[in-house]
């Protein structure tokens, strides 16, 4: 609404200069008095600046046209004596708009064209030119060399403005990226928590219901472990929910897992009924933080399916690291593997889950059901990903 509002006064603003512009013209006309020889102003002198006032009218929609309208006016003009009065104006008002608009070689061009219909008028009357003849010229090229500074400086804002805009663009592009790999680590967190807790609760709340009637002190001990687990994630998802309220992603309120963490992790899944073999060879401080934490995550997710889908079945967890070949993860069980799809029925999500953490950080992921029977998952990170170099896992 505020831009129609401008447009319409800068259309008015034009209308009443253009209007004021006119009459002074044509007043200054009838009232310009002719030196001797020169022809009184009469109706073609009249009709001539008339034509010159409406090419002005017109110079910001069709400068080319006006000009040489303008041109042909001052021919008339001039080439039949009359004094010299304010039309001369309007040459250099259309002047300037051509320049404002088109490109310098057409406005000098214009310029220089306009000029020379002055002067050679003059002089094929008069014998020589005048001295506003000559004085036209300059005036020429003045308006001319103005609209060219006026819309150097209007180019020059609007390469600004088309800058500041490519910039904005660029950042709310760059925060858009952002947020959506935000969204993926969130969804990526609530996944492997969740996930791996609700199958520890499923698997102890189903041996409960077995055994609360003929082993009431077991049934006991599962809803203790159900306690503690749900407890455990609910204060997980707490903490995601202040990070998120927070506005600071990069902040986290509770430490981040890393491969410390494997044995507490091992506990758990015991808990949840699945016996892990752990084995850990990885010096101090010597993988990264965010591989590190993707590589604890790849086990979880894998314990996770393992609890679920291949209940009785056993794991073997090892991770190594080595200088010259980097950080290696294997997560081996010896249940029933499935040849379809992207891993066990159900776990999908979890195995696209495990793909994207592993190539986020530099390494790779495979997955698949064993010759032998069971199911393995091997992540590797070369040595340049896997190195820590700002921050280690402790």
């Amino acid at each position: 609404m505020l831009s129609l509002q401008r447009c319409a006064l800068v259309r008015l603003w034009r209308v009443g200069l253009w209007l004021c512009g006119t009459v002074l013209v044509v007043v200054g006309t009838t009232k310009v008095r002719p030196d001797d020889g020169e022809r009184a102003v009469d109706a073609l002198a009249h009709l001539a600046v008339a034509g010159a006032c409406a090419a002005v009218a017109v110079s910001w929609r069709w400068p080319v046209q006006a000009a040489g309208a303008v041109a042909v006016t001052l021919l008339l003009y001039t080439g039949r004596h009359y004094p010299d009065g304010p039309v001369l104006l309007a040459g250099l008002v259309v002047l300037y708009g051509l320049g404002s608009v088109r490109s310098r070689r057409l406005a000098y061009g214009f310029a220089a064209g306009t000029a020379v219909v002055v002067v050679a008028a003059g002089a094929l009357v008069d014998g020589g030119p005048g001295v506003v003849d000559l004085a036209f010229v300059g005036w020429a090229a003045a308006a001319v060399f103005a609209a060219d500074a006026v819309r150097g400086v209007r180019e020059r804002r609007l390469a600004q403005e088309e800058r500041t805009r490519l910039r904005t663009q660029a950042r709310q592009r760059d925060e858009e990226r952002r947020l959506a790999e935000e969204r993926l680590r969130i969804a990526r967190d609530l996944h492997d928590t969740v996930a791996h807790a609700m199958a520890t609760i499923n698997v102890q709340a189903g041996m409960a219901g077995q055994v609360i009637d003929s082993r009431p002190d077991l049934a006991r001990e599962a809803f203790e472990v159900v306690r503690g687990v749900s407890g455990a994630v609910l204060d997980e998802l707490n903490a995601m929910v202040r990070v998120l309220r927070a506005g600071d992603e990069r902040s986290p309120l509770r430490p981040v897992p890393g491969l410390t963490d494997l044995a507490a992790l091992a506990r758990s899944t015991e808990l949840a009924g699945t016996p892990v073999e752990l084995r850990v060879t990885v010096p101090p401080g010597r993988v990264a933080r965010p591989v590190a934490l993707a590589a604890y995550r790849i086990v979880q997710e894998s314990m996770t399916n393992v609890t679920r889908h291949a209940a009785g079945a056993r794991a073997r967890v090892t991770v190594t690291y080595d200088d010259a070949d980097g950080l290696r993860v294997a997560v081996t069980d010896d249940g029933v593997g499935t040849a379809g799809g992207a891993g066990r029925p159900g776990g999908r999500v979890g195995v696209i889950g495990m793909r994207e953490r592993a190539a986020s950080t530099g390494g790779s992921l495979a997955v698949g059901p064993r010759p032998g029977g069971g199911f393995a998952v091997a992540a590797h990170w070369p040595a340049a990903a896997a190195r820590a170099v700002e921050g280690a896992d402790r």
